[in-house]
């Protein structure tokens, strides 16, 4: 029988270790797990069938660090640089469902979100 000492040190550093992890890993899961959630909220929109809680793909948030980068506008009549451009007129959108009455597309841009169709951002390119 193989015994194992484990000495005062050992103990309370395997201890500091269990319970960093017992306490870290809750928030961490539920941060991950829930943001989808917060944001759909923040957005005032509930989950509806075919939504983000049905397994669909969440809309992109105006809010959202890359759109803002990007300059992305929800209608782009709002955005005087558009010129009249918009995603579906863009190379980089695809068309996917209806969303909110309004047509809407995955975009290279914003990876596991969709757009609208009315929708334009300054990464705009000709469809070809």
């Amino acid at each position: 029988m193989i015994e194992t000492k484990m000495n005062r040190r050992g103990f309370f550093t395997t201890l500091a270790k269990i319970t960093g992890v017992a306490v870290v890993a809750p928030t961490a899961l539920n941060a991950v797990f829930s943001s989808s959630a917060q944001a759909q909220k923040k957005r005032g929109a509930a989950p509806a069938a075919g939504g983000a809680a049905a397994g669909g793909m969440p809309l992109v948030d105006p809010n959202d660090s890359v759109a803002k980068a990007v300059k992305y506008v929800e209608d782009y009549k709002k955005a005087p640089e558009a010129k009249g451009n918009n995603c579906t007129t863009c190379g980089f959108y695809a068309k996917k469902e209806s969303r909110n009455g309004k047509e809407a597309g995955t975009c290279t841009i914003f990876a596991g979100k969709l757009v609208y169709g009315d929708a334009w951002c300054a990464s705009w390119n000709k469809k070809a």
